[in-house]
């Protein structure tokens, strides 16, 4: 019947088709249910994102995950259009990841070098492209590599596994996994530097 309100369910499955702007607008007007819709698009993300850099720690990353979109529930008018939503996001989940780490002195090099490639993760069809392209030229960059510095870079980049995972799967210890992928990141970038390949963070 025209004019009969929309149900429940369809007001969810109508606000779960609107692009992250229109969300942000109508969650600057205290709409709850874009917030939800924005919340269950990002939350799983951004929790294996943290996690990363927390050591795993999902309980921890999803803790600050929540305290990152609160702020984006109550600074949402303030969100001026000048990035992306999606960058947005990922910043101030960023700076709750930095300020936790801060405050629990457990802060080191490595930590900050995830941090620093804690981007948005949200990639246009072109740059998806050209990210395939970087990843096919990495590929073959890799031969040059050793076998066991290759071996972590498969598993982290490739594979996505976490350090855990990685030192499971060769069975070595969580430090020898990362002093190998230290050493790796450090020659891939030598190799990238010498085929001119720019704009691929390793």
């Amino acid at each position: 019947m025209e004019g009969h309100p929309q149900s429940s369910k369809q007001r969810i499955e109508t606000t779960s088709k609107l692009s992250d702007d229109v969300l942000m607008e109508l969650i600057s007007k205290g709409d709850q249910r874009a917030f939800s819709q924005l919340y269950l698009r990002y939350q799983p993300r951004l929790v294996k994102y943290c996690a990363r850099v927390l050591r795993d720690d999902i309980a921890q990353a999803a803790d600050l995950v929540d305290e990152a979109m609160f702020d984006v529930w109550r600074s949402a008018e303030n969100f001026a259009g000048r990035s992306k939503v999606s960058t947005w996001i990922y910043s101030i989940a960023r700076n709750k990841v930095v300020s936790w780490l801060r405050k629990t002195s457990e802060l080191t090099l490595e930590d900050e070098s995830l941090l620093d490639a804690m981007i948005d993760p949200a990639a246009s069809p072109h740059e998806e492209l050209a990210l395939d392209d970087m990843k096919q030229q990495l590929l073959r960059l890799m031969d040059q590599l050793t076998e066991e510095h290759r071996e972590v870079i498969r598993l982290t980049y490739f594979e996505d596994k976490s350090v855990k995972e990685v030192a499971n799967i060769l069975d070595i210890s969580e430090n020898t996994v990362k002093t190998r992928m230290f050493y790796a990141r450090k020659r891939l970038a030598q190799l990238l530097e010498k085929a001119g390949i720019v704009g691929f963070d390793i």
